[in-house]
């Protein structure tokens, strides 16, 4: 965990009090050892580097539940991602699904946040492109984010790792340039909390890019019934629109579509 990344968090207990190291830090990271809030005393662990906000809890029910097993976190991009590249997005590969993503972030004035990172699959490709800005992954699944930290120290790229639950985000207001959601929207339950949420943390004109699939609505009473939440291109809009993100903008690959928003 970098100072510099550090400097920018906020307790999520209090919402308010900045994190501090207990103790000396002795380089601008900190791989162990717990940060406390300057407000409300709240502490929170750090264990290879990872700053986990959540601690011991029940995973969920259902099919979502199965996706937050170690077995699942470890096939994810040699096996589970392939096969769904294959089976739905129709040649529409992943260097092409990353190369719409960074164009779509731009030049980011900020941080960015790769929020749902999984395995950490785009936010090690955002690392490698020298954008000057820290890079961060934030998931809720433990075993996805262990997994993440390894592929990262493995691939010898530099990202931040947290582990915090939608909606609420551990970061100070305006304090990223930018935030990717790849494929992940469709398991939040309060989406558009979570989009107050990135709009907030955003920078004024900082953008949102989202992305997941849109299957037919004859699809969605068997979707919810694994424990997702379908949502059209209608309804994403709206979210965003509701949650003060403008200039909605969108890409079609069906059953794939990738979104842009901005923070006014």
């Amino acid at each position: 965990m970098k100072r510099a990344t550090l400097e920018i968090l906020q307790c999520l207990k209090c919402r308010a009090g900045h994190l501090e190291p207990e103790g000396e830090v002795a380089s601008t990271k900190m791989s162990f050892g717990p940060v406390t809030c300057l407000a409300c005393g709240a502490r929170f662990p750090v264990g290879e580097g990872l700053l986990d906000f959540v601690g011991e809890r029940e995973p969920p029910r259902g099919l979502q539940g199965k996706l937050e097993a170690a077995w699942f976190a470890r096939s994810y991009e040699k096996y589970v991602r392939p096969s769904l590249e294959l089976a739905l997005t129709r040649g529409f590969d992943r260097d092409s699904e990353y190369l719409v993503y960074r164009s779509l972030i731009g030049r980011p004035s900020g941080p960015v946040l790769d929020l749902g990172c999984g395995t950490g699959l785009f936010a090690r490709r955002l690392a490698t492109e020298q954008l000057g800005q820290p890079i961060i992954g934030l998931d809720v699944s433990k075993p996805m984010i262990e997994e993440a930290i390894a592929q990262s120290r493995e691939a010898s790229t530099d990202v931040d790792f947290i582990r915090a639950e939608a909606p609420q985000l551990p970061f100070q207001d305006a304090s990223l340039g930018a935030v990717l959601q790849v494929g992940s929207f469709h398991l939040i339950a309060d989406l558009e909390g979570t989009l107050r949420e990135v709009r907030r943390c955003l920078r004024p004109g900082a953008p949102y890019v989202g992305s997941g699939f849109v299957l037919p609505p004859y699809t969605r009473a068997a979707y919810s019934a694994m424990g997702f939440h379908a949502r059209s291109e209608v309804e994403l809009k709206r979210a965003c629109e509701a949650a003060g993100l403008q200039r909605f903008e969108r890409l079609r690959t069906p059953p794939m579509l990738i979104f842009k928003a901005e923070r006014p």
